[in-house]
């Protein structure tokens, strides 16, 4: 029995829509509607990430006991744990499929949603560098309302260690099954740098790529964007500003 496209299970379980057969195949089957069921509740889990969610630097011992961990992985070691598989039993083949049916069902979704994880990636980087890092101020920006925002907002550039970083205050920011994108633009718009998704509440900080030409993307752009796959900007821009360095 043929079962339904892993990509298209996983953009069923983000609200996509799909075939009406394809639909009917999935109600009809329990291995299918396993895997949208298990899928939805991991993108309902992605779209509810909050600030209190934003990941904090582990403790040291955890990078301790990983890299003992790896250290114990000597070739020696798995060569005995591999001899200490049973040949008479030999993995299933049907639950060998059906594992690889679940990871590519879920590549599938961490493509789509994985925006949010990058967003508190970026956090993460920012947020747990060394308090006492001298920050330069290098450039900055008033973040003017383009449409239903109503809140001041502005962005800066500063200079951390050697690292620019973009710090952008905006706050009010009305409230949105998508999410805030933030970009670097040139002056024309024909040309753009996405540098991470936006904490509607509080703004953010995104580290820029080494090397950045700021007067070549001069250009603060907030959109607002959609869970659609599509990368690229929306064209739909919420504040805008430019830099003046």
């Amino acid at each position: 029995m043929s079962h339904i496209d892993p990509n298209t299970l996983a953009l069923i379980a983000l609200g996509e829509s799909a075939l009406p057969a394809d639909l009917d195949h999935i109600r009809g089957c329990v291995m299918c509607q396993s895997e949208v069921d298990e899928l939805t509740a991991i993108a309902a889990s992605a779209r509810s990430i909050d600030a209190e969610d934003r990941p904090i630097a582990p403790p040291a011992f955890v990078w301790e006991n990983i890299e003992s961990a790896l250290n114990a992985d000597s070739p020696a070691h798995a060569g005995s744990a591999t001899n200490s598989t049973n040949p008479a039993n030999p993995t299933d083949p049907a639950a060998t499929v059906t594992v690889r049916r679940k990871s590519r069902s879920m590549f599938a979704l961490a493509a789509s949603v994985g925006v949010l994880i990058g967003g508190l990636g970026t956090y993460f980087v920012v947020s747990t560098d060394d308090s006492s890092a001298r920050a330069t101020v290098v450039a900055q920006a008033s973040l003017d309302p383009i449409r239903d925002v109503k809140e001041p907002a502005s962005a800066s550039v500063q200079q951390i260690d050697g690292r620019e970083v973009l710090n952008v205050q905006a706050s009010g920011l009305p409230a949105t099954d998508g999410f805030y994108e933030v970009w670097l633009l040139a002056p024309d718009s024909t040309s753009m740098i996405s540098v991470g998704m936006l904490d509607a509440s509080e703004g953010g900080q995104f580290p820029l790529p080494a090397g950045i030409d700021l007067e070549a993307f001069p250009i603060v752009d907030i959109s607002l964007e959609h869970f659609d796959g599509d990368s690229t900007h929306s064209a739909d821009s919420i504040l805008r500003g430019t830099l003046i360095i």
